[in-house]
């Protein structure tokens, strides 16, 4: 028995096209101008190994001063923002069909997100997928972001789910993997439409790889 699907959004049910990247350069170039031509190539790889995990987590690492994370990460949300304004944001192939398939087994779909609350009701409200999610947590309404399994918890409190081995947790990264395996989720299924490799995810505990969500209904119910 399944009794939750916990799934990741930027590269895993949300197409990226380097959004969040591009958002990230924008967000440094603003709030450490000097620091960012010095370390750029450093910090650019340092966001790609981190992807999955809580931005304000990863600006506080690089910045080393709250002041100017909080500000980089109030720059990084906005030009997040302003870039799917420009190009839209769009469900990854796939996705709304498994959302509708688990619910209509009974089993709760969750969204779970390095991103802030506004920014992910506002992928939320692009999408219109309020009506298709069981639930949705950030890293500030749960404690702390990936890899710790906070989120996952919170989630599963939340719902009334007792015993993580009924419990399945999918993601395109590293850390979101390792929350998983934290959390003691029954399966980890690592997707390759995001920002890690399979020998990536498979050293950070996937129990199963596959191409995308769109062939996660067929590796769990065939």
């Amino acid at each position: 028995m399944i009794q939750m699907v916990a799934l990741d959004v930027a590269g895993t049910t949300v197409n990226d096209d380097g959004v969040v990247l591009a958002a990230f350069r924008k967000a440094f170039a603003q709030a450490a101008a000097g620091l960012w031509e010095t370390h750029e190539a450093q910090w650019v790889q340092y966001a790609i190994d981190t992807m999955g995990q809580s931005k304000i987590k990863v600006f506080t690492e690089l910045l080393q001063s709250p002041v100017l994370a909080a500000q980089a990460n109030e720059l990084f949300e906005a030009a997040y923002l302003e870039l799917i304004e420009e190009g839209g944001v769009s469900p990854i192939e796939g996705a709304e069909a498994l959302f509708d398939e688990l619910r209509e087994l009974g089993i709760p779909v969750v969204l779970t997100t390095g991103f802030s609350r506004p920014t992910l009701d506002a992928i939320l409200g692009k999408l219109n997928w309020g009506s298709k999610l069981n639930l949705t947590v950030v890293p500030s309404e749960a404690g702390e972001g990936r890899p710790s399994p906070d989120m996952l918890k919170f989630a599963a409190a939340a719902l009334g789910v007792t015993d993580p081995e009924q419990t399945v947790v999918v993601g395109d990264t590293e850390s979101d993997m390792q929350s998983g395996v934290a959390f003691g989720a029954l399966r980890r299924i690592g997707v390759l439409s995001g920002a890690h490799s399979a020998e990536q995810l498979a050293e950070a505990g996937a129990s199963d790889i596959v191409n995308s969500v769109a062939d996660i209904a067929n590796l769990l119910f065939a």
